[in-house]
């Protein structure tokens, strides 16, 4: 086990360094510069001797090397656009955001999720298991732009039951969350229902059943246990990308997480938040599929560890 996690977090390294490096050359490939965009009327004395006092007239292999040098003393630098700002702060500061709408969209996807995909697997062709797979097919392919729109429309437009930006109160929280959590949702429902009716067919199954267990525990203990290994698999991933903030979302709803921040970064070339948001998230896949990969063994112990 030791062997294995010390090889995953070396391989997890390497595709952190790799993430930095086409980040930083693919984004100084664009053309322009912090202060270029929007400022036309700025004389090209002052443009350059702002890209002097910041080090983006090196050549860009040397900002790369002192990127990096930064990078590895933990500074992500400041913000080019508001220059009292700091990255590991505006990092700080968002993640928090970013994560408790995050953490709820998930436990909120995985009760759901599972739960649907149970009852369609047991209920296989009732008109239960045609609605709610109609609905799971709905949400995967229906962008998450679309389903927020029309939720925010519906619920915060037309009822106005609920508020539709900032996160003062418990309501606030009920449409990112739902927005967040559908797309998911419809995938752990297909992913379970499909890895149910698998694993209802096998013999220990009819094993269990002969010998009288109640199907409560036919279907939890011995058939979720080993039909969830896929939804796992698709968890780590899951969890990053809903913890980090949802782009979208929290453009949507004025919501100051990292997503909020990051887009913001983009429009205006702010390339050191740019960075820090990038490496945190990459960061983060990179331990929740490590955590994920541990779980394994744990779930399923014919699952072994390659030592």
């Amino acid at each position: 086990m030791g062997k294995y996690i010390f090889k995953r977090v070396i391989s997890g390294l390497v595709t952190i360094v790799i993430l930095i490096t086409c980040c930083f050359f693919l984004m100084h490939a664009v053309p322009g510069s912090p202060f270029s965009k929007g400022e036309q009327g700025v004389p090209p004395e002052v443009m350059q001797r702002l890209n002097e006092k910041y080090g983006l007239d090196l050549p860009l292999h040397e900002q790369y090397i002192r990127y990096m040098s930064n990078i590895l003393h933990g500074d992500l630098g400041i913000s080019y656009k508001n220059t009292t700002v700091q990255v590991n702060d505006l990092v700080g500061r968002g993640f928090p955001v970013s994560a408790r709408i995050g953490a709820l969209a998930v436990v909120v996807s995985l009760l759901i999720g599972v739960a649907l995909g149970i009852v369609s697997a047991v209920k296989r062709g009732s008109l239960f298991d045609g609605i709610a797979m109609v609905t799971a097919t709905i949400g995967v392919c229906v962008p998450l732009f679309v389903i927020s729109v029309l939720l925010l429309y519906l619920f915060a437009g037309v009822l106005k039951w609920l508020p539709t930006y900032g996160l003062s109160t418990w309501r606030h929280y009920i449409l990112p969350v739902t927005c967040l959590s559908f797309s998911p949702i419809a995938y752990i429902a297909r992913m379970t229902r499909s890895s149910m009716l698998e694993v209802m067919q096998q013999d220990y199954i009819r094993t269990a059943r002969a010998k009288g267990v109640s199907e409560f525990f036919v279907i939890c203990k011995h058939g979720l246990r080993n039909a969830i290994l896929p939804v796992v698999t698709y968890l780590g991933t899951l969890i990053a990308n809903l913890l980090t903030g949802s782009f979208i979302v929290e453009r949507l709803f004025a919501i100051p997480g990292l997503g909020k921040y990051f887009v913001d970064s983009i429009t205006a070339r702010d390339y050191n938040i740019i960075m820090g948001v990038t490496i945190f998230l990459g960061i983060f896949v990179v331990t929740c599929n490590l955590i994920v990969d541990v779980a394994y063994g744990i779930i399923d112990p014919r699952v072994k560890m390659d030592e």
